[in-house]
């Protein structure tokens, strides 16, 4: 998620039409959920670099970031 917030949205888009998100997610992090939530939003060709880079942002926290933990009582 830091590396794609530092590339341009040039590259961001070109990498999206291709479908290179969802293969990565699939090929190099073997998460075949995220690349077909990755997948669905690669197809969605009227979303902004910035909202696919946002819906693509939620999606890997909600598969990978740990749900906060309560306070104590």
């Amino acid at each position: 998620m830091q590396l794609a917030e530092g590339v341009d949205d040039g590259t961001w888009t070109h990498h999206l039409r291709r479908g290179d998100y969802s293969k990565w997610f699939r090929e190099a992090i073997k998460d075949e959920v995220l690349a077909d939530q990755a997948s669905q939003i690669e197809r969605q060709a009227e979303l902004s670099p910035a909202e696919s880079r946002a819906l693509i942002k939620e999606v890997i926290s909600e598969h990978y970031t740990l749900p906060a933990s309560s306070p104590a009582a």
